[in-house]
């Protein structure tokens, strides 16, 4: 039966939607900021270095997708159990996506770091690129089940209505990373310069402090996560998450092998082209940061609705998240075109050499930014938000590995067609995902409560 309780007015809805939205948009922007950190101090060691970090890092991508798959599952149940006033079923399913997460993730980070050289001959064939890159990977052992654990802490926080905590941890960890991040790669205090590997070692470190704060804060407040009992028998709730989780995680994956080939594309043409490639990635991200809050508030506050039947008020919420996520888009994508000169001198990529290929890179990124945006509403906000996990693998398999990375690569070696037109053609995905993913949205197929599947 369909309940529908009081009309969702813009005013109220966009209350809302600040008190979650914000502070994930805040937090994405400073890891974001500390990624292009990152590149900019070690991109003082030359091209090779910055080149190295972008490659190494996009392992730990990887592998941090298929933990945001689970921890995306994760979040839209305790949305939806939270919804219901259901405690127990929401710290039992959290307890489950750490341990799923932890059995996936610790032999993923054997793999990439014992065959560190190995894998990144995928991406490029310049040896010292490798070496260091190699050395990042070692540094940073530890750090994506650390990671892990985190990403689900903060979802079964956020979905719980609390987006502070997540904030204020993560600041603070933050900023001990970006000062160890200057005392590490450029050295100090009896600390050689150590570069790449600095870099690294700087967020393990950091990582390690952020969840022993998290779970010491969680202690001492007698938090939910901490305090409530778990259901006597989860067997039913671990059949629905793990249905969704591992849909969830192969899709993740399936987009970061996806992301990571279009990045050996460019890194096999040439490494001048792969050190603004990976210049660029930490920046848009930056970009995405507050679209990415919004995301976030988008399936809090539509699973909650969908886990208590209002559906034709999720509707009305789905309509006014589009619209100020399109106004929103144009006009930063519009600012940003404008002051793209301004852009290239603080990503230091002014130099003749970089300029001729970063100028087009990046009025393209502004260009098609607000299409981006809309297509992650859809996808992780509203699609996701009611369970829509097989679509979306077949989605993104269609625009991903049917369309655009065909295209791309073709432009990139039988074209030839330059850097500046094979950055173009990684819009063609964004086009088809656009496409197929509204029409899906029109449909309404994304309307299901999930917790009556275990209820």
């Amino acid at each position: 039966m369909t309940v529908y309780t009081a009309p969702t007015t813009s005013s109220h809805l966009l209350t809302r939607v600040a008190k979650l939205a914000f502070p994930v948009a805040l937090q994405s922007a400073l890891v974001a900021i500390l990624a292009l950190a990152d590149v900019l101090m070690v991109s003082d060691f030359g091209k090779e270095a910055t080149a190295a970090v972008g490659i190494a890092s996009k392992w730990h991508f990887v592998a941090i997708m298929i933990m945001a798959g689970l921890a995306t599952s994760n979040g839209v149940l305790v949305s939806q159990y939270w919804g219901r006033e259901d405690k127990s079923s929401a710290k039992t399913v959290s307890l489950q996506a750490m341990k799923l997460g932890s059995a996936i993730i610790l032999p993923v980070t054997l793999l990439i770091t014992l065959l560190s050289d190995s894998i990144m001959l995928l991406q490029t064939s310049d040896l010292q690129v490798i070496s260091l890159g190699s050395q990042y990977l070692w540094y940073s052992f530890p750090v994506l089940i650390l990671t892990h654990l985190v990403i689900v802490i903060e979802s079964s926080l956020r979905s719980s209505n609390d987006a502070v905590l997540p904030l204020l941890v993560g600041a603070i960890t933050i900023v001990i990373n970006i000062g160890l991040n200057f005392w590490l790669i450029k050295g100090g205090l009896g600390i050689e310069a150590m570069g790449v590997s600095g870099a690294a070692l700087a967020t393990t470190i950091s990582r390690v402090i952020q969840i022993t704060i998290l779970y010491l804060t969680l202690w001492q407040r007698r938090h939910w996560l901490i305090v409530t009992p778990t259901l006597a028998n989860g067997s039913k709730l671990w059949k629905s998450y793990s249905s969704l989780a591992l849909t969830n995680a192969a899709n993740a994956l399936l987009w970061a092998i996806g992301t990571l080939t279009y990045q050996m594309i460019f890194g096999h043409l040439g490494t001048t082209e792969l050190a603004v490639f990976s210049m660029l990635g930490p920046f848009e991200a930056l970009c995405y940061s507050a679209f990415m809050g919004i995301s976030v508030a988008c399936s809090v506050l539509l699973g909650q609705s969908l886990g208590r039947d209002e559906f034709a008020q999720a509707q009305d919420m789905t309509k006014l998240f589009l619209r100020y996520v399109l106004i929103f888009g144009l006009v930063l994508g519009s600012l940003l075109l404008a002051g793209r000169e301004t852009l290239i001198d603080w990503l230091n990529l002014s130099s003749p050499e970089l300029y001729s290929l970063a100028l087009p890179a990046i009025s393209i990124l502004c260009c098609g930014i607000w299409l981006r945006m809309l297509n992650m509403i859809i996808i992780n906000g509203i699609l996701r938000a009611g369970g829509e996990n097989l679509f979306c693998i077949r989605m993104d398999f269609i625009a991903m590995w049917v369309i655009g990375i065909p295209l791309t690569t073709y432009g990139a070696f039988i074209g030839e067609w330059g850097f500046k037109w094979v950055y173009v053609l990684m819009l063609s995905e964004e086009i088809v995902k656009f496409s197929l993913c509204f029409h899906r949205y029109l449909q309404r197929k994304w309307m299901n409560n999930l917790t009556l599947q275990h209820s």
